[in-house]
């Protein structure tokens, strides 16, 4: 089971395919699985990234408030972690304003 520890919590993440990074993020209450429809056709070219947001999945339920800008900070983490510099991304719902986030704190 890959995880990471960032932000105070453990977030679960998987990695398949080779190729240009493509990184998932899912909506609210959602896990790495709402991917599974998809994940082997995009495995094809891409090496795929999902991972489970803080509070859903195999990742940390933290007690404490959480925002938006926080678990745009765990994405910029994992990203560190497993050494992708540049990616594209895909937002589904809430992960669509994670991404936001990101992108307006962080793209260079």
């Amino acid at each position: 089971m890959p995880t990471l520890n960032t932000n105070n919590i453990t977030l679960y993440y998987e990695q398949h395919g080779q190729g240009p990074d493509l990184l998932l993020i899912a909506g609210f209450t959602a896990d790495h699985t709402v991917w599974h429809r998809v994940i082997d056709d995009l495995a094809k070219q891409f090496r795929v990234t999902i991972f489970d947001n803080r509070g859903a999945g195999q990742s940390d339920s933290p007690k404490a408030a959480y925002t938006i800008d926080t678990m745009a900070d765990d994405v910029l983490e994992l990203m560190d972690t497993l050494n992708i510099e540049t990616t594209f991304v895909l937002g589904h719902s809430m992960g669509g304003f994670i991404l936001q986030s990101f992108l307006a704190r962080y793209a260079s």
